[in-house]
């Protein structure tokens, strides 16, 4: 007689292994807070936006000196109903400038910004050529910034596009990768300076915004938390 009591096609083998729901749901929660990590800074923030993020790559020649630098770049701002009050709260710390440093140890500083015109394509195509998307615009890749030293920064001055050193190639591709630069490798006593503009020159003409402000000050540093002092004068 046999003793087996599984009801005929019940048996052990042919049984399938239920995953529970409180399983799946933490898994998805795992996943999800991963996603959210690997994020782009201000991707999911309640206060904060953007509308590029984007590896913007740039070949330069300067007096016969081929060089290449990439960023990764983020136009982040207030959300709009924040935006009166808060206007500047949503600061990029990196990606704001492509750094190129001359055998002369000269270093050349180039706005990663994209111009209004690349801003409004760069959602719609995800990649495109900032040289012939930005040609006339007023923060286009025309203009840069020359520091005399990267080993002792004490001089900065305005240098132009075409006439002080020429773009070969400007390009910008979305990415999902936090924004980012290699200042801190190529030239770091930059983060050690403050950048003074004449008084006929906008601040915001200056290098003083491109690097910011939090990676260069230092408490420890006297009397103004700045080991060079970097001022607006031709060499």
């Amino acid at each position: 007689m046999s003793r087996d009591t599984n009801p005929p096609g019940d048996k052990p083998s042919a049984r399938r292994t239920r995953i529970p729901w409180g399983s799946l749901a933490v898994a998805g929660m795992i996943a999800f807070g991963f996603w959210l990590w690997l994020s782009p800074v201000y991707s999911f923030h309640p206060t904060c936006i953007y509308t590029v993020n984007a590896r913007i790559t740039a070949d330069i020649e300067v007096d016969g000196e081929k060089l290449s630098a990439t960023v990764v770049h983020q136009n982040s701002r207030s959300r709009a109903w924040l935006s009166i009050m808060n206007s500047a709260g949503c600061k990029q710390r990196y990606g704001n400038a492509l750094t190129y440093k001359l055998r002369d140890d000269r270093v050349l500083m180039l706005p990663s910004r994209l111009c209004y015109r690349g801003q409004k394509a760069f959602p719609r195509y995800g990649e495109f050529d900032v040289l012939r998307a930005c040609a006339g615009q007023s923060q286009g890749p025309d203009t840069a910034f020359m520091v005399d030293s990267a080993t002792r920064p004490g001089r900065w001055q305005v240098v132009t596009n075409g006439i002080d050193f020429r773009v070969l190639r400007m390009t910008a591709t979305s990415t999902w990768s936090n924004p980012t630069d290699d200042i801190a490798s190529i030239a770091p006593n930059l983060l050690k300076a403050e950048f003074k503009p004449d008084r006929q020159r906008s601040w915001t003409r200056s290098p003083e915004p491109f690097i910011d402000w939090h990676r260069r000050y230092n408490r420890s540093v006297p009397p103004n938390g700045f080991e060079f002092e970097v001022i607006n004068e031709s060499f």
